[in-house]
């Protein structure tokens, strides 16, 4: 018998917020009261719902569920680093509402927790769903890709993350609530000063899609809060940025831009000077960093041919592809190993459209 099962304390502290989520409820709490792995607890916090959703909570009759109740709405952000404050397990693993844990996701998160003590939080591979078109999101496995691509965007999906509790805690490791909506990716940010993060090269959760969520109703929120983020990352390699350069790396981090030959020249450039801030600073590591800098290219260079323009010439041809050294044999790897993932996920049934790598 391990010791946390002596002591009484739970492997896993299952950690949800729940507010007015009644419409999804029951099958995030079937997903996870279904899984093969059983020594968790449920921790669930109640943030002010008006709806049914305490009703549906409490019609189950489970007693690893620990429902927690806030008399009024107080946000998410409070309700998890509340949440993190009353967890008794050694691990605590990240719920939505309205998503569907796969009946392994537990037992494999554990595992690999067990097994790879350096790394503090651990997500996963994860499908979306209720959309127009089924997706598979294959954030990068490796710790140094995962600390590299965090300079453009999160490379974890928040729902699917294992956090080791006391790590967490003793480096007062807990959601900010001056970055609303993107306090997750703040997070992530500043964990890696403390320790690696990984993901698991497995589909372990169903994100539901639909309108309701946060990512839908406050994007210009999201925006701004992410913006301060990436900010304070090109700080750290020396590139104090003027407002109308932060909008530039914005777009290029999420490719949201208006498709142009002018517009992907000046991309060119900016990763280009990216890049020589790294090899004189070393902030981050390679040839990690040029990775995931190229990888960034070729997603602004996908997203431009869906706009409509095509330029294929400086698609293979950037000035960043000499600047990085990595050469064509890894872009010819790279085309490969997309082309391949589109493959597998059109015969599975997902759509190729907004494919994770591109």
């Amino acid at each position: 018998m391990d010791k946390d099962m002596m002591s009484g304390n739970p492997k896993v502290t299952v950690l949800m917020p729940v507010f007015n989520g009644e419409q999804y409820l029951r099958e995030a709490l079937q997903s996870i009261l279904s899984q093969t792995f059983g020594d968790f607890e449920f921790l669930i916090i109640d943030d002010g719902s008006t709806d049914r959703s305490v009703e549906i909570i409490h019609s189950y009759h489970d007693p690893r569920i620990h429902l927690v109740r806030n008399e009024k709405n107080r946000g998410v952000i409070a309700a998890l680093n509340r949440g993190i404050e009353l967890a008794h397990g050694e691990y605590v693993a990240r719920m939505d509402c309205d998503d569907i844990s796969l009946p392994q996701r537990l037992h494999r998160q554990v595992a690999f927790m067990d097994t790879h003590p350096e790394i503090g939080v651990c997500g996963t591979w994860f499908r979306r769903f209720g959309g127009p078109d089924p997706v598979v999101d294959r954030p990068p496995t490796d710790p140094d890709k995962i600390r590299c691509g965090h300079f453009f965007n999160s490379r974890l999906g928040h729902p699917t993350v294992m956090m080791r509790t006391h790590v967490f805690r003793q480096h007062a490791l807990y959601f900010d609530k001056s970055y609303p909506h993107a306090e997750d990716f703040e997070l992530w940010v500043r964990t890696l000063a403390f320790f690696d993060i990984a993901n698991i090269g497995e589909v372990l959760l169903l994100y539901r899609v639909h309108g309701g969520q946060v990512s839908e109703r406050f994007t210009a929120e999201m925006m701004e809060s992410s913006g301060r983020v990436r900010k304070a990352q090109l700080a750290r390699l020396g590139l104090r940025v003027t407002d109308r350069e932060l909008e530039f790396h914005q777009s290029v981090c999420t490719s949201r831009f208006t498709a142009s030959v002018s517009f992907m020249e000046a991309a060119d450039a900016w990763l280009c000077r990216i890049k020589e801030s790294n090899d004189a600073l070393k902030t981050y590591p390679e040839p990690a960093f040029s990775e995931v800098l190229l990888e960034r290219w070729f997603s602004l260079c996908y997203r431009t041919v869906e706009k409509g323009l095509r330029m294929p010439w400086l698609f293979l041809n950037p000035k960043l592809l000499k600047k990085t050294g990595l050469g064509r044999p890894w872009v010819a790897r790279f085309l490969a190993r997309a082309a391949f993932d589109m493959v597998r996920d059109r015969l599975n049934g997902s759509s190729i459209y907004h494919h994770p790598l591109l």
